[in-house]
């Protein structure tokens, strides 16, 4: 009698929420669970994401993966940086361990997307690739040789900072018109409440009316369309203003794609997060700028920009994923 697949647990740390999932090895998801994230100490933290994995632990799960918003040290697991969290140098690796009697496995929240889009979704079957998110900032993880590539501390592909728009607006790190701020999720709001207020009357100032209150970073309240996806509505209703921004948010997307598009050669370039719910609106822009910029690109094979087959659980999967990968 063959044993049963083990499972994992895999845990996404996010700027307002934290969610878990119980994931069996070909990416089936059996239990899920949610809280808002503590962002005061790592103590609180921990406690949080202890209190999730005890409640959609099962017999078989054999390991714990949790993917946070930040620089996360490769050797050691400790998150280093998160941008919105009150706490740095955690071992966060190690003290999650000792909460839930598993071992664990810690990474940037763009590299386990990367892992479920690698073993599972639009880069199965290349070895290497280039994930970037587009949500609150924005995330990117890059495979290369089937690894997730790291640096030399585990602070590799933090492509959030390079700048695409040097008139652009500031960044939280003190340099303007960095790709995080240009090209994210939360500019896409940011914009569409501009339009907004210049044009009260219009069909996206309406459904940017109707859309959730957004707290001081920019994000609306739970179970509300924030500003960006009354954005793409309007876009998918027509709405000029709302083409225009969409346009020029896949633009901006598609000159970072083709930067590290040189730098890295991988095989395929994939896009996830909420905005790419737009669809062509986003990323038909977005793949024109990437071949404008692309070098070379009459010698060298295609190199596709895909839509990433997971959403929103995209982290907690390819970081069940991960710990599994790395218990056998």
């Amino acid at each position: 009698m063959t044993a049963a697949p083990a499972e994992a647990v895999g845990i996404d740390v996010g700027a307002t929420k934290t969610a878990a999932v119980r994931v069996t090895a070909d990416g089936e998801v059996s239990a899920r669970a949610r809280c808002a994230t503590p962002r005061r100490t790592a103590e609180e933290l921990v406690a949080a994401v202890a209190g999730l994995v005890a409640r959609v632990r099962g017999e078989r799960v054999t390991a714990v993966g949790v993917g946070l918003p930040g620089m996360v040290d490769s050797r050691t697991g400790a998150l280093a940086f998160a941008p919105g969290l009150e706490f740095a140098r955690a071992p966060l690796r190690e003290l999650i361990a000792d909460a839930v009697g598993l071992p664990v496995v810690t990474d940037n929240d763009a590299n386990v997307a990367a892992w479920a889009e690698y073993r599972l979704g639009a880069g199965r079957g290349h070895d290497h690739l280039v994930l970037v998110t587009l949500g609150t900032g924005l995330g990117c993880g890059v495979l290369v040789g089937g690894r997730p590539l790291h640096g030399t501390h585990g602070f590799a592909a933090e492509a959030s900072h390079l700048t695409v728009d040097p008139g652009g607006p500031w960044c939280e790190c003190g340099n303007r018109g960095c790709w995080g701020v240009a090209a994210s999720g939360a500019a896409i709001a940011r914009l569409g409440r501009q339009a907004a207020e210049d044009l009260p009357g219009s069909p996206l100032a309406r459904l940017v009316g109707e859309s959730g209150p957004i707290d001081a970073r920019g994000r609306a309240g739970e179970g509300r369309p924030d500003a960006g996806e009354a954005v793409t509505e309007a876009a998918r209703r027509g709405d000029h203003r709302a083409l225009e921004i969409l346009g020029r948010i896949g633009t901006l997307t598609g000159v970072g794609l083709a930067a590290l598009a040189n730098l890295f050669d991988p095989a395929v370039v994939i896009v996830g997060g909420g905005p790419v719910a737009a669809g062509d609106l986003l990323l038909a822009p977005a793949r024109a700028e990437f071949a404008r910029r692309l070098y070379a690109p009459g010698d060298r094979p295609p190199v596709p920009v895909l839509a990433a087959r997971f959403a929103n659980d995209a982290g907690a999967i390819g970081a069940a994923l991960l710990a599994l990968d790395r218990s056998r």
